[in-house]
């Protein structure tokens, strides 16, 4: 395992995950524990060889976005339960610091004052494999034809690669390979395509501006696809935030609420944010580039109650969550988020 220079002991692991998926024994053995190690510390990992390219679904995106506003309104993401379809720039202004509270004129106040900068479609499951499903994804299919068949594919081997990294985390914490996958089965999850528009550098650097706030993910855990062009940054213990630098041919993996809640916070879910990158601006008139990105999160099952596993709690370490619907816990952080 390789581990990048940080600025703290804070570090995010980089590894290989061909080990796992295809090694010998010892190598599949030493990459769970590579990965538990960076889920209980950063709760981030680098992983490369995972055997999924995100290049195809990355043209695909540009191509969306490049599509006249008027196409994308006209299926607009506004059932939170369902969670399909376009956010358009402004809509959503992404934070935790309401959520105690759920006061929801603070969030619109907040979401007025600094929106986060960006666009974006919510892809879930396909109707066809999940037949109890009630809600269908919204392709521009007159503009872009083939765009739901593309996103389908790449959806399920987002899913293919989730499973894999549960099975890992599971094998890591001493349970069944398959202990998750009793909670996996419903295609509770989201595929999510992200535009950041170039942007003007006076707007970025105004204080509190940034393209997507501070948060944590409410799932289990979530592949995240981005660009070279940078801009993701996680908190550390320390309060610190620390750039997570794209690289090439590297899945970004973070684990989230669902796994702490489960673990008992032996497994970590980090806040991180998107802000303006390290680098020096790149447009001809000093804006900031645009950014793309595409995030599969993985979800348990709404409907299956979610309990901390026994060998993670004892004497020493009491237990600190009550067992919960993944659903509700979804809902509550929409409420939040959006």
């Amino acid at each position: 395992m390789t581990k990048l220079e940080a600025k703290s002991s804070f570090q995010i692991p980089l590894i290989d995950f061909s080990k796992y998926l295809h090694g010998t024994l010892e190598e599949k053995a030493a990459c769970v524990s590579e990965i538990i190690s960076g889920f209980t510390t950063s709760g981030f990992l680098y992983l490369t060889n995972s055997g999924l390219s995100p290049a195809n679904a990355f043209e695909w995106s540009r191509q969306y976005f490049a599509l006249p506003k008027s196409v994308k309104d006209k299926h607009p993401n506004v059932n939170k339960e369902a969670n399909r379809g376009y956010s358009g720039m402004g809509v959503e202004k992404v934070t935790n610091l309401d959520l105690d509270s759920k006061d929801e004129a603070s969030i619109a106040k907040l979401r007025a004052a600094v929106p986060d900068l960006k666009e974006s479609l919510e892809i879930g499951s396909d109707a066809g494999r999940y037949p109890a499903k009630p809600w269908k994804n919204h392709y521009p299919d007159t503009e872009l034809p083939d765009f739901g068949e593309a996103m389908r594919a790449f959806y399920e081997s987002c899913d293919e690669l989730h499973h894999e990294l549960l099975c890992a985390v599971a094998e890591g914490l001493g349970l069944d390979r398959d202990f998750f996958k009793q909670y996996v089965t419903a295609g509770d999850h989201v595929l999510r395509l992200l535009h950041y528009p170039v942007v003007s550098k006076q707007v970025l650097e105004q204080p509190g501006t940034v393209r997507a706030g501070s948060h944590t993910d409410y799932g289990t855990v979530t592949l995240l696809f981005q660009d070279m062009s940078g801009g993701l940054q996680v908190r550390t213990p320390e309060g610190e935030w620390q750039d997570v630098e794209p690289i090439e041919g590297a899945v970004v993996i973070n684990s989230g609420d669902m796994l702490q809640i489960w673990t008992n916070d032996v497994i970590k879910s980090t806040n991180h944010r998107v802000v303006s990158p390290p680098s020096a601006p790149t447009t001809d008139d000093g804006s900031f580039s645009a950014r793309y990105s595409i995030a599969y999160f993985a979800h348990p099952d709404h409907d299956r109650l979610v309990n901390t596993i026994e060998t993670c709690f004892d004497e020493q370490r009491p237990k600190k969550y009550s067992p919960i619907y993944p659903g509700e816990w979804m809902v509550n952080r929409l409420t939040a988020t959006y």
